[in-house]
């Protein structure tokens, strides 16, 4: 990024009255002309929303800007180690000597942001210990935003949101993705209604030793052709999931919620399956699940095979083909590029499943109390628990889900890593990793669960493959790389 600025300088509002200009390339020039276009343009930087953290925005030399992001200060923190740490990571940076701190946290609400400006604060001191001056602090919450020269004067996020550099961003294919849905209190609340339903499901389509039970729920819909027509079988759940989001793009977490419960644990138990989820990989990558299909067939002999056994019936060479080049594929060798609208819808589909087994663990989302609670703030759309129920959902007079979750752990831990592998793809190893830190800690809790291949694990795949490859051919060229989540939101106009 370069960036030209003119020295900022306060108005009458407190808002910078300087126009800086931000250039990716020469035809590509963003213009920041006040604090919310600042604000807007942080996530497209730093390749995500922040949350409870800091951002120090550095305006440096050659024309450039640096967005740092750091743990945010506690009222224990020592602002002149502070300092020193932070003079020693700008050592090697051309800085202008000039800083925009940004602290973003849940809990600065309107009335009430004692913490943050503590934050601010410390971060003033040791940004001063560093040798810095500070252009302006600011202090980001769910609902409202402040700069911290007028506490006083509660901002709406919308501000930031609505931002012209917003806009321009995702039109130049920015990667910065928005906030997961489970982070947003109308789907979390819709997502802690359905955890305890879905999470049943999930161990109702399970034997005692693991394996997926049999004939226990089915899919509603057209079978694709060429693909196995049992409808209990995870790729065919997942080609006719992906098919619903991009069915209705702009309400693509209602369109999963719209789901049985039997489905969406058909969904779940496919990425946790080792086999299946390297051919779900595959079906995404290459935009074919019938290809997916030949390439499983193809694995699980392979399997048999290699563990001793005599398969069934032998493989066909189309079958054995399409798992060689699904190993390939898989692992970001193959001849792609990856059909981008396939895999973004997939990538949805587990943001849903994220945000419901989540909500199953969070002892803070009770759906008892959620579902006894006022609805009056709740949309239409909001209103259709009947469309979120099924047939397959059986009441229950015992409220806790079962004792035993490691299972169910391990599960949403694959889920995790299958989102953490699809980022890998998107050319964004940074996020993939903060994503298997994630899954570290739900597969610690989870123990040992036997796996399809010994020592597998949906999270040691990704960690294996971002070894050995970080960042596919692909993504190093702009014709072949992901074009961001705007091309796929876009799409709508396209179904019509």
């Amino acid at each position: 990024m370069h960036m030209r600025a003119d020295r900022p300088h306060r108005g009458a509002s407190g808002r910078q009255g300087g126009v800086m200009t931000i250039s990716h390339e020469a035809a590509d020039t963003v213009r920041i002309r006040s604090t919310e276009d600042l604000l807007a343009l942080i996530p497209h930087q730093v390749g995500r929303q922040p949350r409870n953290t800091s951002v120090l925005f550095f305006p440096v030399a050659d024309s450039s800007a640096l967005c740092l992001s750091m743990n945010s200060p506690t009222v224990e923190t020592d602002p002149y180690e502070l300092g020193a740490e932070l003079a020693e990571v700008l050592a090697r940076v051309r800085h202008c000597g000039e800083v925009v701190v940004t602290v973003y946290s849940d809990q600065a609400l309107e009335g009430g942001m004692d913490r943050e400006a503590v934050a601010a604060a410390r971060w003033e001191c040791a940004v001063e210990r560093a040798g810095l001056t500070v252009l302006r602090a600011l202090v980001v919450g769910p609902q409202h935003w402040w700069d911290l020269a007028e506490p006083d004067r509660a901002l709406p996020v919308e501000l930031i949101r609505d931002s012209a550099v917003n806009a321009q961003m995702i039109a130049l294919g920015s990667a910065a993705e928005p906030d997961a849905p489970e982070h947003h209190p109308r789907w979390r609340h819709r997502f802690a209604r359905r955890a305890q339903h879905v999470t049943r499901a999930w161990e109702r389509l399970r034997t005692d030793d693991g394996d997926p039970a049999p004939a226990r729920t089915t899919v509603p819909g057209p079978t694709p052709p060429t693909i196995d027509p049992d409808p209990r079988h995870p790729l065919t759940a997942w080609h006719r999931a992906v098919r619903c989001v991009q069915a209705d793009r702009q309400h693509w977490v209602d369109a999963v919620l719209g789901l049985s419960d039997g489905h969406l644990a058909l969904l779940i138990e496919g990425v946790h399956d080792d086999l299946v989820r390297d051919a779900l990989l595959y079906a995404w990558l290459s935009g074919s699940t019938a290809r997916a299909a030949a390439a499983l067939a193809g694995l699980r002999a392979a399997m048999v095979r290699l563990g001793g056994g005599i398969a069934g019936s032998e493989p066909s060479q189309d079958e054995i083909d399409e798992a060689l080049r699904c190993v390939v594929a898989v692992a970001g060798e193959w001849d792609g590029p990856p059909d981008w609208d396939t895999l973004d819808g997939a990538y949805r589909v587990l943001q849903v499943l994220d945000g419901i087994l989540g909500a199953g663990r969070d002892p803070l989302a009770d759906p008892t109390e959620i579902v006894a609670g006022s609805r009056e703030s709740l949309g239409p759309r909001d209103l259709s628990d009947s469309r979120e129920t099924s047939g397959d959902r059986k009441p229950s007079s015992d409220p806790n889900p079962s004792s035993d979750r490691q299972p169910l752990t391990a599960a949403a831990a694959s889920v995790v890593a299958t989102l953490a592998q699809l980022e890998v793809y998107r050319g964004r190893a940074h996020t993939a990793s903060r994503l298997l830190a994630r899954c570290a800690n739900r597969e610690g809790a989870a123990g040992s669960e036997r796996s399809a291949m010994p020592g597998r694990s949906a999270a040691a795949d990704v960690a294996h493959r971002l070894r050995h490859q970080p960042t596919p051919w692909w993504c190093v060229d702009r014709r072949t790389a992901w074009p961001g989540r705007g091309v796929w939101e876009r799409g709508a106009s396209d179904q019509g």
